[in-house]
């Protein structure tokens, strides 16, 4: 008996070493670490009980079984550890792990005490039978101090089985078996234990199960509970899911249907679904379907919901079909969502109707469904908005373009498409022959009243473009349009205009112009005339810098065919600065020369006041040049000053302060007031004679001429007249005070050379 059992005991301690080697190798999680040390420390005990009993000297057996009790302690801390782990219902502290260890080796020093002390402490070994005449040494006796040794085994027990009893309670039902499982291996072997000590047994058959406590600890916690686990948490998972779901067999019954999808038929009855699926399936066969996925809407008006329906069939392991299910997920909620985003991207936050891109989005679709119609496009932009907004408020602003859209709804029809392009910007794509221009006209005339105000009037242009070629792009139709409106936009009475083949030439020449201007300006194209500035005794004081293109091709481009589209563009700033470093490089010369008696007016553009550091780069030109700021006169026009007032006020006499003569240029075209000339002190007046002659009351006019003299002069400013072309101009002028004359009576502007032959250092 004792030679089976023993060879038992080490056969099972080293498969189970072996299971353990292979289990740390492949999964290395806290859990299973913990598994794997009671899968060496079981079969250790296993065979140091095995070695005990096949122990040939008592010595050594007493020897041995001491070694035995000592694992068991070390296995049931290992157990205990491990389920702590397990459970997580409690941590140990460090001291609370140090006095365990501490009470686990007091109880291994006192058994190896108890082999020097001939058993007397704890046990004694003597000859034993082992009931088939086989004589070994076995525990013959027990002393006081083994009741130490049963203490801390049964402590330890205890303290296992609390965790486990507590995560039992504490539990879902689903959860509970693996605990149960756990709790169960423990008890087989108090169970056990208990038997040997009643039965009083020569031999203890309950190690034999601390090897199958550890493999039960293993195969149900790691392998077979968390299978039946998943099952269950599937199952949980489609009962309580959103989803419907329903499974049937081969032959076509509803086995399961979770409560959604009962609801979702009103039904509580399993055979309705059957027939749902009998119905779909027509004539056709489950066995010969394919999985298939689709989409189907239910309801009507605002009430409609959306599902993403999915068949799929189930087969065994053998692939043979044994049923189906199906799976309808409710899509509502997304499609609203996605809808509303969609509406979001393609719609104007503000007034509803098509936003830029989906305007000309749909505007291409429009086309290519009827391409043989004639279309126009009509594009509308509000005069002066910003002021709108500024005036009456935000608010205001908004209701008006509101209401805007509103109308191009109602002028819309079938194969029309309207949006806002951007700020105050709409746009209207529609059949030709739908386009009534007295509706537009009288529409238009309806809006001016919208502000509300006797004093103010809402302002709106129309432009139209009637489309020759349908594969142009819409933005590039709206432009057209656009380019229309350019042509009536300083006009209060004209409301629409066409686009036609005028307005395309003059754009191409705008385009031509910029395209060319940097490398014109790079290769010395731009240079400046100089038209004299003469005194009243007929000195030469200078010129005023009149920049002209030298265009290799063309030649002469006369100012007004490029100043004004470098205006619009903001290019003229680039160009004034070149203007200016010119200048500055020619008073260089004339100041070698000795000419340092003669000035240079140069034009400063109201661009060049937001895009250039007007004050920084004029006083750092002087100085580079080391010419005298007196000899660099500023000219700047009354509206560039209007723009910001407070701000050019400032800038001015920083500029005049440093040296500079500054003028006003244009004096009596713009916004010309007393108040203005009572805030801002500049060095000179600059009239154009065309106040004089663009007039019926030339009487009138001389008078008020006369007072702007007077008034210069006793403000202490200089006037400057330009335009002078007549005798009788210079006399007049001449009598009424005015200092310095400019015009085609003394000379047109000339190349800076031709000035320089003629008027340096000359009479006339």
């Amino acid at each position: 008996m004792r030679n089976v059992y023993t060879t038992l005991l080490l056969i099972f301690a080293i498969a189970i070493l072996i299971c353990s080697y292979v289990i740390s190798k492949k999964d290395k999680t806290e859990l299973t670490k913990a598994i794997s040390r009671i899968m060496i420390v079981a079969p250790l005990t296993m065979t140091a009980y095995a070695g005990a009993l096949l122990a040939y000297d008592l010595m050594l057996a007493e020897t041995i079984y001491a070694i035995y009790y000592t694992v068991s302690d070390v296995l049931l801390i290992y157990m205990l550890f491990y389920t702590l782990k397990y459970t997580r219902v409690y941590e140990l502290r460090k001291w609370q792990k140090l006095a365990l260890l501490l009470v686990v080796a007091a109880d291994g020093v006192l058994m190896l005490l108890n082999v020097f002390a001939e058993g007397v402490f704890i046990f004694r070994c003597g000859l034993m039978d082992d009931g088939s005449g086989t004589m070994f040494y076995g525990i013959v006796d027990r002393g006081v101090l083994y009741n130490f040794h049963r203490m801390i085994i049964y402590g330890m027990v205890v303290l296992i089985i609390i965790p486990l009893a507590v995560k039992i309670k504490r539990s879902p039902s689903m959860y509970r078996k693996k605990f149960w499982l756990t709790l169960l291996s423990l008890i087989v072997i108090i169970a056990a234990n208990v038997l040997y000590i009643i039965t009083e047994i020569t031999i203890d058959f309950s190690v034999l199960s601390y090897g199958v406590m550890a493999v039960a600890i293993y195969y149900f916690n790691v392998i077979y509970v968390p299978q039946g686990l998943v099952e269950g948490l599937l199952s949980s998972s489609i009962k309580n899911m959103d989803d419907s779901v329903m499974c049937f067999d081969i032959d076509g019954n509803c086995v399961y249907a979770n409560s959604v999808a009962y609801a979702f038929f009103k039904t509580v009855d399993p055979a309705a679904l059957t027939d749902y699926l009998n119905n779909w399936l027509g004539d056709r066969k489950l066995s010969e379907m394919q999985d298939t996925e689709w989409k189907e809407s239910h309801g009507k008006g605002s009430f409609i919901s959306h599902y993403a329906k999915q068949f799929k069939r189930l087969c065994d392991t053998n692939g043979q079909c044994v049923g189906c299910f199906f799976k309808f997920h409710d899509e509502t909620e997304d499609v609203k969502k996605l809808e509303a985003e969609r509406y979001r991207a393609t719609h104007d936050r503000l007034t509803g109707i098509y936003n830029r891109d989906y305007f000309y989005e749909k505007v291409s679709e429009t086309v290519q469904k009827n391409s043989e119609c004639e279309y126009c496009m009509v594009c509308s932009d509000i005069r002066d908005f910003k002021l709108v907004n500024d005036i009456f408020g935000i608010n205001k602003g908004d209701e008006i373009l509101i209401t805007i859209a509103g109308t191009m709804k109602k002028l819309s029809g079938e194969g029309t498409v309207y949006g806002r392009l951007s700020g105050d910007r709409f746009a209207l794509f529609m059949p030709r022959k739908r386009f009534d221009k007295d509706v537009f006209i009288n529409e238009i005339r309806g809006f001016s009243h919208l502000l509300g105000s006797s004093t103010y009037r809402l302002h709106i242009h129309v432009g139209v473009y009637d489309v020759v070629d349908n594969d142009i792009e819409p933005s590039v139709m709206c432009d057209r349009a656009y380019m229309a409106i350019t042509t009536i936009k300083s006009s209060f009475t004209s409301m629409i205009a066409y686009y036609n083949d005028d307005i395309r030439e003059a754009t191409l020449e705008e385009q031509k112009i910029t395209g060319e201007f940097g490398d014109a300006l790079n290769k010395g194209q731009f240079c400046f005339y100089l038209q004299p500035q003469v005194s009243v005794k007929g000195k030469v004081l200078g010129g005023e810098a009149l920049v002209r293109w030298i265009h290799p091709e063309r030649g002469l481009i006369p100012p007004n065919e490029f100043i004004p589209v470098l205006e619009r563009t903001g290019l003229i700033c680039r160009l004034d600065l070149n203007t200016w470093e010119l200048a500055c490089c020619k008073l260089r010369q004339w100041k070698d020369d000795g000419y340092t008696d003669r000035h240079i007016s140069v034009n400063i553009s109201p661009r060049d006041f937001y895009f250039t550091d007007v004050y920084k780069t004029f006083t750092e030109l002087v100085e580079r040049y080391e010419i005298s700021p007196r000899s660099l006169r500023l000219e700047i026009t009354e509206t560039a000053i209007m723009n910001d007032f407070k701000k050019q006020i400032v800038l001015i006499q920083r500029l005049r302060e440093y040296g500079f003569c500054v003028e006003m240029d244009d004096f009596g075209s713009g916004y010309s007031s007393l108040n203005m000339l009572k805030d801002m002190s500049v060095d000179a007046l600059k009239v154009d004679m065309e106040f004089l002659r663009k007039t019926e009351n030339p009487e009138r006019t001389c008078t008020i001429l006369k007072m702007i003299v007077s008034l210069s002069k006793q403000l202490g400013m200089e006037v400057i007249t330009e335009g002078v072309e007549t005798k009788e101009h210079v006399d007049f002028l001449t009598e009424i005070g005015t200092d310095v004359f400019q015009g085609y009576y003394f000379a047109k502007p000339m190349p800076v050379s031709e000035f320089e032959k003629q008027y340096l250092g000359v009479l006339i």
